[in-house]
C-alpha cells in the first residue's frame, strides 16, 4: 500500500487540519478583496496570532500565493531550511473573530 506523492510535504503522518487550512488559505488568497480582509485581520493587534504573523508574514504570503505544487513548495522552502509543514502552522485561522 503506497503513500499518495500529494501526501509527501505533510509528512507520514498528515494532520488534515493544517492541510485543510494550507488549501482553503489559499483559494481565499486568489481573491484581492478577501485577501486585503485576511491581512488586515491578521495585523490587528488584538488577533491572538498578530505577533507570529507578523514575524513569518513574507513567507506566509508567499506560500498562500504560489502557484507551485505542494511537493515543489516544501521543496524550495527546504532549501531555506523551512518545510511546507511548518510555514502552514504559522498561518493564522482563517475563520476567526476578534
Amino acid at each position: 500500500m503506497g503513500q499518495s506523492t500529494s501526501m509527501i510535504p505533510w509528512g507520514k503522518y498528515p494532520v488534515y487540519k493544517d492541510i485543510a487550512r494550507f488549501e482553503y488559505g489559499r483559494l481565499l488568497w486568489k481573491n484581492p478583496s478577501v485577501r486585503q480582509r485576511m491581512l488586515a485581520h491578521w495585523s490587528d493587534s488584538r488577533h491572538p496570532y498578530h505577533h507570529r504573523f507578523l514575524e513569518n508574514q513574507e513567507t506566509i504570503e508567499e506560500v498562500l500565493g504560489s502557484q507551485s505544487s505542494d511537493e515543489e513548495l516544501d521543496k524550495d522552502l527546504r532549501k531555506r531550511n523551512l518545510s511546507l509543514r511548518a510555514v502552514v502552522r504559522e498561518i493564522p485561522p482563517v475563520f476567526a473573530s476578534i
